[in-house]
């Protein structure tokens, strides 16, 4: 019944052979990986525009507040300058490490193990705030719409949640194929707005304000600090940028080529859709408001709120919604592979790197999103609360990036490395002042905990690493040693009573093994019960005749588990513990509910043996008919 319904949900299992159908091509991956960075125009301005709030008085004229929005524009030109750098250096990752981890990658390869898991730690944060920032963003679009997705926030955005994660269970193609429609119509939607506004600028010019230098400087309180804090605010529009160097191998052949393509066009999109955002915003006077996104506002003021305008503005709020809602389709596809990197070199738990029924990495997708829900419900869905723990680790792992590039132009200097290196070290500087202006800014309002969750995850990488080291040592074979059998051992065969399964366990143990033995626990309220359980058991052994010795042990507290571990701990203090096999009998039932009616007894038995004495231990099951 559960694997109907997991079939019904996700869909049959893939063979691996069907692999190469399950990647994607450049079309379908500007829908799984491109959302994140693209959604992010829908409130990077409103995030510079909160830090410019404050030069903006009440009742303050159109004019002035254009000019005060002239600085978001002069932040909206750097920050897409920045993009473009992002693009070299992430393109010449994923030219140099096509099985995809980006910064992870060219940190560990380049600048050393610290600098590679200290990236890998700030991604992991980073996707997992990216399903919990988007998802709510997404919500906090369709709210002025649809009143009753405000007043019911959290819950909305757990289903939403849950339901992006099922979607992703089914494989990677198909989600590109639920999610494409709806990232071409958020870009479509934003370029028509864009368009719309350029005519009525251009038919009414008397309706717009642009910025003039004079205006500029005549705004009151600006200062270089400000500046730089809302252009660290308006860098949250470049994350997601890095989530294609970490995806590669989920495209087609040749999957380099493919994904750096992906990547010239998102960044260009990208560039494109903040201009039309932060410039509407300006030339309109359209300030901050907590309440109602920006581009909510925008929509309501090119396309009006009566007649097919206000059909326009729905429909760009919805777009807004699902682009910001898939966004973290993107954390879906991006951590799970980064995971799977990982495990590959040591520093996860080798269940992340299989791929689960439908080719996708099922168990990173079912654990990002139970990390996710518990941010979502520990920040109470605000996207305010949790933007500063994203960003910071964003521009942490782009500083990586930039750093492994500088340094490897300057190790390899083959043809044009200087201008590379220069435009890197740019980067570098522009990536680490936005990382340390919000780890300054926003460090009391949650920003600390990455400075202790990133050491404490590389810590926790190192010990897996380490384990799995030991592991592989500790199992490493001495050819040199020539190969024999072990002598005859004790065997031990635990019973409750004589009845059909501890038969069966029997026969098989003296079938496998010599010295074989049963040991059965006598439990009463008096020794006379005691007494008389032990003559039943004893008269129905002799019944059996089977030439087996059976030991009898009584038990004054009522407890089997411990007076049987009691008599192992007696046994392993004899006999030399790889030369004891204890025989557990195990009977199945048919229903579920049927194991609840049961004590576990062989099951704890098992358990203490496994962990806590190094003896061999096997499970003979006995299913019974109903």
């Amino acid at each position: 019944m559960v694997e109907s319904i997991k079939r019904l949900i996700i869909g049959r299992p893939l063979k691996s052979r069907d692999n190469t159908h399950a990647k994607i091509g450049v079309l379908k991956g500007m829908a799984v990986m491109t959302p994140d960075a693209l959604s992010s125009v829908a409130y990077a301005t409103d995030q510079m525009e909160s830090i410019l709030a404050v030069l903006i008085a009440a009742g303050a004229a159109k004019s002035y507040v254009t000019d005060v929005l002239g600085y978001s524009i002069i932040g909206t030109a750097v920050i897409a300058g920045l993009a473009f750098l992002l693009y070299f250096a992430y393109r010449s990752i994923i030219a140099h490490y096509p099985m995809g981890g980006g910064a992870y990658a060219i940190g560990l390869n380049v600048l050393g193990r610290y600098w590679g898991l200290s990236a890998a730690a700030t991604l992991i944060v980073g996707y997992t705030l990216t399903v919990a920032v988007s998802i709510a963003a997404g919500i906090d679009a369709l709210g002025p719409v649809i009143p009753f997705v405000a007043h019911h926030k959290l819950e909305f955005n757990i289903l939403l949640t849950l339901v992006i994660m099922l979607i992703n269970l089914r494989g990677t193609g198909e989600s590109a194929s639920v999610f494409v429609p709806f990232t071409y119509l958020f870009v479509g939607g934003i370029v028509v707005m864009g368009a719309v506004a350029v005519v009525e600028a251009l038919t009414h010019p008397g309706l717009v304000h642009v910025p003039t230098a004079a205006g500029l400087e005549a705004v009151k309180g600006m200062s270089l600090f400000l500046f730089l804090k809302m252009f660290a605010n308006g860098c949250s529009a470049l994350t997601g940028i890095e989530a294609v160097s970490n995806s590669v191998p989920v495209f087609r052949e040749p999957s380099t080529k493919r994904a750096q393509r992906l990547l010239l066009t998102l960044v260009a999109t990208l560039s494109v859709l903040f201009f039309i955002v932060s410039g509407i915003a300006m030339a309109h006077g359209l300030s901050y408001n907590p309440d109602v996104p920006l581009i909510n506002q925008e929509a309501m003021v090119v396309f009006g709120e009566t007649g097919f305008g206000y059909v326009l503005t729905v429909i760009v709020s919805l777009s807004t919604t699902a682009i910001l809602a898939i966004a973290a389709n993107t954390a879906f596809t991006g951590c799970p592979a980064l995971w799977s990197a990982m495990a590959r070199d040591g520093f996860m738990p080798r269940w992340m790197l299989q791929k689960g029924n439908r080719l996708v990495y099922s168990n990173g997708i079912v654990f990002l999103t139970f990390i996710s829900l518990l941010l979502t419900i520990g920040f109470d869905a605000k996207v305010s609360r949790l933007i500063p723990l994203y960003a910071v680790c964003v521009f942490y792992t782009f500083t990586v990036s930039q750093l492994g590039m500088v340094v490897r132009k300057v190790r390899e200097r083959d043809k044009n490395w200087l201008a590379g290196a220069i435009g890197s070290s740019f980067g570098l500087l522009m990536t680490a002042g936005a990382c340390l202006v919000f780890g300054i800014t926003r460090f009391t309002a949650g920003a600390w905990l990455v400075l202790v969750f990133v050491p404490l995850l590389v810590f926790v990488f190192s010990k897996i690493e380490s384990h799995y080291s030991q592991v592989k040592k500790d199992l490493r074979y001495d050819f040199s040693v020539p190969f024999h059998g072990e002598e005859a051992g004790l065997t031990v065969v635990p019973i409750a009573s004589v009845n059909k399964a501890s038969i069966h366990a029997l026969q098989y143990a003296v079938s496998h093994f010599k010295n074989v033995i049963a040991v059965t626990v006598v439990t009463g309220d008096t020794e006379d019960q005691m007494q008389k359980a032990t003559e039943k058991i004893e008269r129905e052994w002799a019944s059996l005749n089977s030439g087996i010795r059976l030991v009898v042990i009584h038990s004054q507290y009522r407890t089997v588990a411990k007076r049987l571990q009691r008599f192992f701990e007696i046994e392993l203090g004899t006999k030399k513990l790889e030369n004891l096999t204890v025989v557990i009998p195990q009977f199945l039932t048919r229903r579920w509910w049927h194991k609840l009616l049961h004590n576990k007894t062989g099951g704890l038995l098992m358990a203490w043996l496994v962990l806590n004495k190094s003896v061999n231990v096997v499970t003979v099951p006995y299913r019974l008919s109903k």
